[in-house]
């Protein structure tokens, strides 16, 4: 029988570090496509700073969310070696999780100083654009190639290096798909409200911008996460005889939705922006689409807890 999902506090603070991830990703990321965004949609000056006054909010928002989840991790990590009712101290808890060169704990360090340097890097973009935000997109993947460092990629049939890089590469165009797109979303209707007509003109703008960059993510990201599953199961009936094959059919189920909903945004919701109500179903056909997404992210803070079934 297969073992029981992970479903506890420590896959809830993985699943937030996923979404702070994808965040910080699509913050850098829409940012460079914010100066297009204002020349193709004729937006005033003003509008323009808005869209990167509330693009840098969403980042920094993001780079906290992750900050949190890595500092919650290291607590659960460290609570769980703990006995029942054993206090909670520094030196017998956390710091054992420190100890050798490839400890968990150094790992996990490398992963928060990639998302400070995030961090950082959205707070020096207040007064140093260029700077700020290349440092920003630079703590973004490199948060994004580190996530892996704790999770199965290091023990991958493939070797440690690769499965980190690649595992580390499907997060970064994951967060270029979907991170962005979340970024897009929240940024747009932002920093147009109380503009209708700037609104559906920069929505038909965004998406005219995004789009090249959705399909390259989702199709690089869709592309090596079945190489990682392939080598992960090795086989078609572990599918649905192991808890980890199960986890990975309803994350492939809810990747099907998620690329549905792209599909459709793309076929029927882009050619109608430019004039009301584009920017509506634009918002309602992208926030499903994230919502979506988000439970994908979930499935996936569990999946990278379950053991590979493969023999």
């Amino acid at each position: 029988m297969a073992a029981e999902l992970p479903l506890d506090p420590y896959a809830a603070s993985r699943w937030l570090g996923y979404i702070g991830l994808f965040g910080i990703i699509g913050a850098p990321v829409f940012r460079g496509l914010i100066h297009r965004v204002t020349r193709d949609a004729r937006l005033d000056p003003d509008t323009g700073v808005r869209f990167g006054a509330a693009c840098r909010r969403a980042g920094l928002a993001s780079a906290v969310v992750l900050i949190l989840a890595h500092l919650a991790r290291l607590w659960f990590q460290a609570r769980s070696a703990l006995d029942p009712g054993e206090p909670m101290t520094f030196g017998g808890a956390v710091e054992p999780w420190f100890e050798g060169p490839g400890s968990w704990g150094l790992m996990w360090a490398t992963q928060l100083g990639a998302a400070v340097v995030a961090l950082i890097g959205m707070l020096v973009a207040k007064r140093r654009l260029a700077a700020g935000w290349s440092l920003a997109l630079l703590g973004a993947a490199g948060a994004a190639l580190a996530m892996p460092l704790t999770g199965h990629a290091v023990e991958s049939r493939l070797g440690s290096a690769a499965g980190v890089v690649l595992q580390g590469l499907h997060l970064l165009c994951g967060g270029l798909w979907l991170g962005t797109l979340f970024v897009l979303i929240t940024v747009t209707f932002a920093a147009t409200r109380g503009r209708p007509d700037a609104r559906e003109r920069a929505a038909a703008a965004v998406v005219h911008a995004y789009s090249p960059l959705a399909l390259t993510g989702a199709a690089v990201a869709i592309g090596i996460g079945l190489v990682l599953a392939w080598v992960m199961l090795g086989s078609l009936s572990l599918l649905w005889t192991t808890s980890y094959g199960i986890a990975l059919l309803c994350k492939l189920a809810l990747l099907s939705g998620v690329a549905a909903l792209g599909a459709w945004n793309w076929r029927r919701v882009r050619p109608a922006l430019g004039a009301a109500p584009g920017a509506r179903r634009l918002r309602l056909s992208a926030t499903a689409e994230l919502v979506i997404g988000a439970l994908l992210l979930g499935v996936t803070a569990v999946l990278v807890a379950l053991p590979s079934p493969r023999p």
